[in-house]
């Protein structure tokens, strides 16, 4: 696992930043309340979501959600101090305030809602994996009905399956969805790749990378509703706000679409418009 305590430069090369640094906005380095300017910002990063964010072998953070951070911290001019960590830490860390922000593709919920603010990174949907020789396809959502599924626990994910196992295979008559949990999405993979799941759950644009690099995976032709993909801070905190106006400038300058194009990810699923999510204004 990465070691806490990077900042500033130091952080970037060692989280292997690959975009040009921008400029300090004072517009936003201004917004901040001054607990952050005078401490900086405590992030929390999922290390086990590739391509969104993820530790590689090296321990180095990378990730499409990590280059956003970087180019955050310096539009931002305070120092980011990062600790990769897993998914079930973040949430709680937040509220106990050992994190200010989660950088963990997280899923808005009505749930989480009530304790988070969320700062639209990118819409992404959720399909199914299954192992490369598997003959099982699930073109439409009762064809998930029957199967053993390993999800992540506590995911967006797996709340979808349990949605669609009430509304469309209990609701039809047909066998339910057999969820088994696990506390990282690479244990969920290991299930599939074992034989000891039939499938797996997660955002599509994850399995399809994981797909394109390992090769013995492939990724339904269902995706179910496609929403927005996070950053986590804390309810009513103004850093939600502050890095909102971050990301449009990103979008406003062209760095936004630079980096998804760097990872892939240059689709449908791009902001045209930054966007705060909160409890009044949920957008789901």
């Amino acid at each position: 696992m990465l070691k806490s305590g990077l900042t500033g430069l130091a952080a970037c090369l060692m989280l292997g930043a690959s975009m040009a640094a921008a400029e300090v906005i004072p517009a936003l380095h201004d917004a901040l309340p001054q607990a952050y300017k005078d401490s900086g910002i405590k992030v929390a990063v999922f290390n086990d979501w590739a391509p969104d964010e993820y530790v590689d072998a090296d321990g180095t953070l990378k990730g499409w959600s990590v280059d956003l951070a970087h180019q955050m911290e310096s539009r931002l001019g305070v120092p980011f101090t990062y600790e990769a960590t897993s998914f079930d830490a973040i949430i709680p860390g937040l509220e106990a305030k050992r994190f200010d922000a989660g950088f963990s593709s997280f899923g808005s919920t009505a749930e989480r809602l009530k304790v988070l603010d969320f700062v639209a990174q990118r819409k992404i949907g959720t399909a199914f994996g299954f192992a490369k020789d598997s003959t099982l396809a699930v073109k439409e959502p009762k064809d998930a009905c029957g199967l053993t599924v390993a999800v992540l626990t506590g995911a967006w994910d797996a709340q979808l399956v349990e949605k669609l196992n009430k509304e469309v295979c209990v609701a039809g008559g047909l066998a339910p969805v057999v969820m088994q949990d696990y506390t990282t999405q690479a244990q969920a993979e290991l299930a599939v790749r074992s034989g000891r799941a039939q499938a797996t759950v997660a955002a599509s644009v994850k399995l399809a990378y994981i797909a394109a690099q390992t090769g013995d995976m492939k990724v339904s032709e269902l995706v179910l509703e496609p929403v927005n993909s996070n950053i986590g801070v804390r309810k009513d905190d103004p850093l939600g706000q502050v890095m909102t106006d971050a990301i449009q400038s990103m979008i406003d300058d062209g760095t936004y679409k630079q980096i998804m194009e760097k990872w892939g990810i240059a689709d449908g699923g791009m902001l045209t418009k930054a966007l705060l999510i909160t409890e009044a204004n949920p957008d789901f």
